[in-house]
């Protein structure tokens, strides 16, 4: 697949192109505040528009793009830019350090080394802790002339509002399926891995690109397949809960969850609209009666994924939260299975 670099990335990908288009116009009429928070879905390149940004913020000669020959620019393109600073998460580390943001408040109040902007890039600030979001704010309420600060956020909940409210938000759209599709089997095809079904991994993605491609490059293309196997084997009561459970928490726990997800909203809907009073489409010859129970303990069982996929980042036993969800699961299908047996 294509090795794409984040500045390079941002200036292509499709999807990206209205908040590029905002963003470039706010700096050509220097209406582009002093803090913008990037803020989408996992995947959706909000990393890589917020150095695309930072480069033309930077740029000497800056115009809908950043012009890649300045001075400037080629030193961006080589991480050695004296006016920018960015900080994020460092190895295995799941909060950013209030230390890292403390450096970066100091040497933004510093004086520019090329007499312009300093660019300073918090990716992502929703792993900011209480401290670290302390620390940044006083550069928020009184940033220092020709400050630019960029914060990326997938979770704004997890942001402090006193923080989101002194940011100017860029909100990253999920793009429309056949957009993200298209854009996959370019990159699929650059990069000779051409033949990849992408709207499984899309799908588990929540519609985002990158997220469907670093999907694929960790071994989830054929996630989909491997999962539309499993309602079928839950169904039958006799499924090795304990061993599906062992096998999930070790590969793609994550997009597991998330597929099962899927899947189970998938049933509910289809439950909710059915055509024919009494019954339903996914639950076919299941009176009335019998599929609101049923549509009721689905709603049970997405809870538990929900619940489940919040844990999953902690401390949390995933094998044992998977078999707790599986057996659930086929608790329900196979007794729906045994009440239509019955009739």
């Amino acid at each position: 697949m294509n090795d794409l670099g984040p500045v390079g990335l941002a200036a292509r990908a499709p999807w990206l192109a209205p908040a590029r288009g905002a963003l470039a116009r706010a700096l050509e009429s220097a209406r582009l505040p002093h803090a913008v928070l990037l803020q989408g879905l996992p995947g959706l390149g909000k990393a890589a528009l917020a150095q695309w940004l930072a480069r033309l913020a930077l740029c000497d000669q800056p115009g809908e793009a950043p012009c890649g020959a300045c001075v400037s620019c080629h030193l961006h393109a080589t991480d050695t830019h004296p006016d920018l600073m960015r900080v994020g998460l460092v190895e295995d580390r799941k909060q950013v350090a209030v230390e890292d943001i403390r450096e970066l408040t100091a040497r933004l109040g510093l004086k520019s080394f090329r007499g312009g902007r300093k660019v300073g890039i918090v990716d992502p600030a929703d792993a900011m802790n209480l401290s670290g979001a302390n620390a940044l704010l006083k550069t928020l309420e009184e940033p220092p002339p020709g400050t630019l600060l960029i914060l990326t956020v997938a979770r704004p909940d997890r942001l402090p509002a006193t923080v989101a409210s002194r940011c100017q938000r860029v909100a990253i759209a999920v793009p429309e399926t056949a957009v993200a599709l298209a854009w996959l089997a370019e990159q699929a095809g650059a990069g000779g891995e051409g033949g990849v079904d992408w709207a499984g991994p899309l799908a588990l993605a929540a519609g985002a690109p990158l997220g469907a491609l670093r999907l694929a490059e960790r071994g989830g293309a054929t996630l989909d397949r491997d999962m539309a196997e499993i309602p079928a084997m839950l169904s039958q009561g006799n499924a090795d809960l304990v061993g599906l459970a062992e096998r999930f928490q070790q590969h793609l726990p994550a997009e597991r969850l998330r597929w099962m997800e899927n899947w189970v909203t998938d049933r509910i809907r289809k439950g909710l609209t059915a055509t024919v009073p009494g019954h339903s489409p996914s639950t076919p010859g299941l009176p009335a009666v019998a599929r609101t129970r049923h549509i009721q303990s689905l709603f049970g069982a997405l809870d538990e994924l929900r619940a489940a996929q919040a844990a999953l980042g902690g401390s949390a036993n995933v094998a044992l939260l998977w078999e707790r969800l599986l057996t659930l699961l086929a608790q329900e299908l196979a007794g729906l299975r045994a009440g239509r047996a019955a009739r």
